[in-house]
């Protein structure tokens, strides 16, 4: 199985790859097999619109977010400018 969930404040409508379409409103999320899963879902999946994820064996990787070291600490303590009195 996989789940679709839908990032966006509005509806959203695909086509499956068998018949039938799918439609997901403002972050409501539906599950759909496997073979269900179409061209037209991917391609959401990669721009952003929807999160789809594998029941059944794990998650699609997340995108990395970048992690907060202690140089980019100090980066931000030398940018940051001074309250005037």
């Amino acid at each position: 199985m996989i789940e679709i969930r839908n990032l966006q404040f509005q509806p959203l409508t695909f086509n499956l790859s068998g018949q039938g379409t799918l439609h997901l409103g403002p972050r409501e999320r539906k599950s759909i097999a496997r073979k269900d899963l179409s061209a037209e879902i991917q391609t959401a999946g990669k721009r952003g619109l929807v999160r789809i994820t594998d029941l059944t064996g794990g998650a699609e990787p997340e995108p990395e977010k970048p992690t907060a070291t202690e140089d980019a600490g100090t980066d931000e303590a030398k940018t940051t400018s001074k309250r005037r009195k």
